[in-house]
């Protein structure tokens, strides 16, 4: 079915439409080609004067298409035009439709389907997720895969008759692909879902805004999609205009030549005002944090006796941030009882570096341990999340005003640092983070809370991890999205493994070039793969939130001192030259200042682990100073780099 939703996509049929319900009259300001419409503009301070520009510029006929369509059908325009090679693109609230200029035509996008095909990790709210129906396979007869398609109707007789009132319903929706029913408000059939290629259609069989119990509704996708940071919908389409700047004419975002197979450069702005509590209890909400980079860090090991040297050496490169794991285990040795002596040194010195701090909380004390078969191992979850909330308000308390972030948690996907794998991990992990957070604020309201990063894995296994995106999907959707009331930045966790930070599935230069396609075959091991993370959030509603790299940096056993062979699980590291390092690292910075405003902190894994681990531990290569703590070339780079 993937080579047939492609197919379809790259075809895409021309419009055939029914006769209009209600036609699409100029509801807003008129133009000399065209209409500016008003209804879904508001975004500029000329709130009743901006909006929407559909006009027949550049020989590009869209008013006139869509003068005689209907309007309940499309919606009112949610962007201004963009542009994909040969193709001139413009989203209505409920479908975008595309101008062939080759063919001089206009189709309806099958926007559903570019979905799965370019963002396979993008997971809209209330939409099923893409399937290939295993009746499909090896089937080359169209009209015996259309069959099988229309079969998914039968679940449901009240949207096969909408679905299907409409003689030109392929032309209009495209081929069904699934059908699901959700329990909502212990309704099994709370809400049942079509999804087909270019709409999704709905009936609320429990009370919801906007529609009545029983009927038959279409989503507003592109309104969802718009919501995402170029998706499909480039940012620079989204923000309206006014009369005067249309002057008759559309505003068209520049061309986007070369559409990429994830989602590209920057946020989408958030124009929905703010609907959330200023406290949560007693305990103060998340912030809002400013957007842009202005934190350039990296993780060490500093609680050394040249903790100063160190410090020194972070400042000659340039940053301004350090981050330093703090194991619970080690601070409270005994319930209550804490030995606070190396992380008040930490603390003492880089606060008289002027260095900002960032400490990452991990492993639980054996004596709060939930799995026993964790006790001894270093690594593990408390049983109880309130245990956390204790011991974050003593740190907090203690390092007030000193301590500018903390993390709750580390790569909690991963078996080794969490434990086995069931479905209750994921509440019990956003009981953690609740926790956490709440000992933080109730000693330092001032100090951002930072959800724990996920490795990548690019795998789905209980017993060794899950993989990233799906995890954070989980977590996002436990308790009605309970999670995003308990932290104020994203953790992140980019790893490059053998691929360049340009690189993408399907044109993993680097990695083809030295590993033989090893490591470029799945998307968590590119470093592309935050914006996928960012957009999981973003399309639950909290575009607002930011993203911090906690970790990130690419593995190298090229230099002095190197091992023979790479640490198990880490084999990439022989495909990447100290040079590589280098490069990869200043060029990830360049990148995301360029590209993402929602990223704020980039802290690097890691400056001086060659200094405390053998060459055969996977953190050596990651380094980039040598045990006598000379530099590396990937140090002078992030010297040499404009902060």
């Amino acid at each position: 079915m993937r080579k047939l939703v492609v197919g379809v996509v790259v075809l895409l049929v021309v419009l055939a439409m029914a006769a209009p319900v209600q036609a699409f009259e100029c509801d807003g300001i008129p133009l000399n080609d065209g209409c500016l419409f008003t209804a879904t503009g508001g975004d500029t301070p000329n709130r009743d004067d901006d909006g929407y520009a559909v006009t027949n510029a550049g020989g590009v006929p869209m008013w006139d298409f869509i003068r005689d369509k209907d309007l309940q059908a499309l919606g009112y325009p949610i962007s201004g035009r963009w542009v994909e090679g040969p193709f001139t693109l413009q989203a209505f609230q409920k479908v975008i439709l595309q101008w062939d200029s080759a063919n001089r035509r206009m189709n309806w996008y099958n926007t559903l389907d570019a979905l799965a095909n370019r963002y396979s990790h993008v997971d809209l709210p209330n939409v099923p997720p893409h399937q290939v129906l295993p009746a499909d396979r090896g089937v080359t007869d169209f009209a015996v895969i259309v069959r099988n398609h229309l079969a998914l109707l039968d679940a449901n007789p009240k949207i096969r008759a909408e679905f299907l009132a409409d003689p030109n319903w392929l032309n209009l929706y495209g081929l069904p692909i699934r059908y699901e029913e959700r329990e909502v408000n212990g309704n099994p059939q709370g809400l049942q879902l079509l999804r087909a290629q270019r709409i999704v259609f709905e009936v609320w069989n429990v009370p919801a805004p906007g529609t009545s119990i029983g009927a038959v509704g279409r989503q507003n996708v592109p309104d969802k999609v718009k919501k995402l940071s170029n998706v499909i919908i480039p940012d620079a389409a989204k923000p309206p205009i006014t009369a005067a700047q249309a002057g008759g004419r559309a505003a068209t975002a520049p061309p986007r030549t070369t559409p990429q197979p994830t989602p590209a450069p920057t946020e989408a702005p958030d124009t929905t005002p703010s609907t959330r509590p200023t406290t949560v209890g007693s305990i103060p909400a998340p912030r809002v944090l400013p957007r842009g980079l202005t934190g350039f860090g990296i993780q060490g090991e500093y609680r050394l006796n040249e903790d100063g040297q160190l410090a020194d050496i972070v400042k000659a490169a340039g940053l301004n941030w350090v981050k330093q794991q703090i194991p619970w285990e080690e601070v409270e040795n005994r319930p209550g009882v804490f030995n606070w002596g190396p992380t008040d040194r930490l603390v003492n010195t880089m606060n008289a570096k002027g260095l900002n701090i960032l400490l990452s909380v991990v492993k639980s004390p054996d004596f709060y341990k939930a799995e026993a078969s964790k006790r001894g191992t270093g690594h593990g979850r408390p049983a109880d999340p309130t245990k956390l909330r204790d011991f974050m308000r003593e740190i907090a308390a203690r390092y007030k005003g000193r301590v500018q972030a903390y993390e709750i948690w580390n790569e909690e996907n991963l078996s080794l640092e969490w434990g086995t794998f069931s479905n209750a991990s994921y509440g019990q992990f956003v009981d953690l983070v609740k926790n956490g957070y709440r000992g933080v604020k109730e000693s330092d309201p001032n100090a951002i809370v930072i959800l724990g990063a996920p490795t990548p894995t690019g795998v789905f296994n209980n017993n060794v991890g899950i993989d990233d995106a799906i995890y954070l999907q989980r977590v996002f959707d436990h308790n009605n999205g309970e999670v995003f009331d308990y932290f104020e930045a994203l953790g992140v966790h980019p790893n490059g493994g053998a691929n360049a930070p340009d690189d993408w599935v399907g044109r993993a230069h680097n990695s083809n070039a030295k590993c033989g396609g090893g490591w470029s075959t799945h998307p968590s091991f590119f470093f592309d793969r935050y914006k996928e993370l960012y957009n999981l959030m973003a399309a639950r509603g909290h575009p607002e939130k930011t993203v911090w790299f906690t970790e990130f940096g690419w593995a190298t056993i090229d230099g002095p001192g190197a091992p023979a062979a790479p640490a198990a699980g880490y084999e990439y590291a022989r495909c990447n030259s100290e040079a590589d390092q280098a490069a990869f690292l200043a060029r990830a910075f360049a990148k995301v200042r360029a590209e993402s405003s929602y990223v704020t902190h980039m802290i690097m894994w890691n400056l001086n682990f060659q200094q405390v681990v053998p060459n055969t531990d996977e953190k050596w290569a990651f380094g980039i100073l040598r045990p006598d703590l000379s530099p590396r070339p990937a140090y002078d780079a992030i010297r040499a780099m404009p902060k």
